[in-house]
């Protein structure tokens, strides 16, 4: 009994040298401090910005703002009126009527018929001017056709059948009788012949 009793207390004895050892070992472990270069500065709170209240502007200061900025940079204002009613205004202007005379290739007299019918047709359907389509030979020194509907033309004029006649290669802004009839008609100066010289075509006024 003795030498367990002696035995427990060896024990015992162990471990309390044991804890005071690790309690000293403890206490003298030395404490790490961090280097106060690595520590991190805390930045100060940023001021906030505080923006400028712009007054409202009424619309009518905006639009005079608006028009003074067009007159400054030269741009062109809106119109009330929408571009396609001046397109479709532009366009209502009413084509000279034609009459083709050369056609299939006619004789002259033929082609004198032809004239005379197609006059009297487009006189009933109240024509006031009328483009003859004749050409000019294919030589380009005037055809058979061309001169024949010409003195047909003198000859119609003289018996009052028309009232003028002018040659294709005198329509246009220079002659005198194509500016009158124009003032008269103003839809012929917007013709694709006008002013082009045309051998191949006559105007006739009825």
């Amino acid at each position: 009994m003795k030498q367990k009793k002696t035995a427990r207390r060896r024990r015992e004895e162990q471990e309390t040298l044991k804890k005071q050892a690790a309690k000293q070992t403890s206490s003298a472990a030395p404490v790490k401090k961090e280097p106060e270069s690595t520590k991190k500065p805390v930045p100060a709170p940023r001021p906030k910005k505080v923006l400028p209240q712009v007054p409202k502007k009424s619309e009518e200061e905006e639009t005079r703002e608006f028009l003074e900025y067009l007159a400054r940079e030269k741009l062109p204002a809106f119109r009330d009126d929408p571009l396609p009613a001046r397109r479709k205004k532009a366009s209502s202007a009413k084509a000279i009527p034609r009459l083709n005379l050369e056609k299939e290739m006619p004789t002259v007299e033929e082609a004198i018929h032809r004239l005379r019918i197609g006059l009297q047709e487009l006189r009933v359907s109240h024509a006031n001017v009328v483009k003859l389509i004749h050409g000019y030979g294919s030589t380009g020194k005037g055809g058979r056709i061309c001169a024949g509907v010409r003195r047909e033309l003198d000859a119609m004029q003289r018996r009052k059948q028309i009232r003028a006649w002018i040659p294709g290669e005198d329509f246009g802004p220079l002659d005198a009788p194509s500016r009158s009839l124009a003032e008269r008609y103003g839809s012929i100066s917007r013709d694709s012949d006008w002013g082009r010289m045309n051998h191949g075509i006559s105007i006739v006024e009825l």
